[in-house]
């Protein structure tokens, strides 16, 4: 229980910082904290359940941009505005820098399989937005377009 409480404060705290970084509207801050809080608690679930890093990075890209999505709409402001910070618990940093690390260190197996996880992660994170993409307004425009006959 300890640790669920750890990773959403500190996944919720580096969204928003970045969002202070970023100089955001103050006023979005906060939901894009959440946002970013959100993505990184699927994330976190899925590769302690031992799903891999390309399924949880793929989860978890669809629930930033589902949760992006809905906050641009309800606060009428662009989406990079809630994204972007959001983004940010889940970049493989550490992961590139640890294979670099390994690869100066003349580990090439080591760094293959970090280099191998950080491409696995982007790849997972750009297919999540896309679907997202297209699945969000997809949904619009079946909503806008048509009715219900009965």
């Amino acid at each position: 229980m300890n640790q669920i409480l750890i990773h959403m404060v500190f996944s919720f705290l580096s969204s928003i910082s970045f969002a202070v970084i970023c100089n955001v509207p103050r006023k979005s801050i906060p939901i894009g904290g959440l946002v970013g809080m959100c993505g990184w608690m699927g994330y976190w679930i899925l590769s302690t359940e031992g799903y891999g890093v390309f399924l949880s990075s793929i989860v978890c890209s669809l629930l930033l941009a589902f949760a992006g999505q809905i906050s641009a709409r309800i606060f009428k402001m662009p989406l990079t505005v809630f994204y972007v910070p959001g983004l940010v618990p889940i970049v493989p940093g550490i992961t590139a820098f640890q294979a670099f690390r390994l690869l100066t260190l003349q580990d090439y197996d080591g760094a293959l399989i970090g280099f191998l996880n950080v491409g696995y992660c982007a790849v997972g994170i750009a297919i999540g937005l896309v679907v997202s993409d297209i699945l969000f307004k997809s949904s619009l425009y079946m909503i806008k377009n048509f009715k219900i006959v009965r």
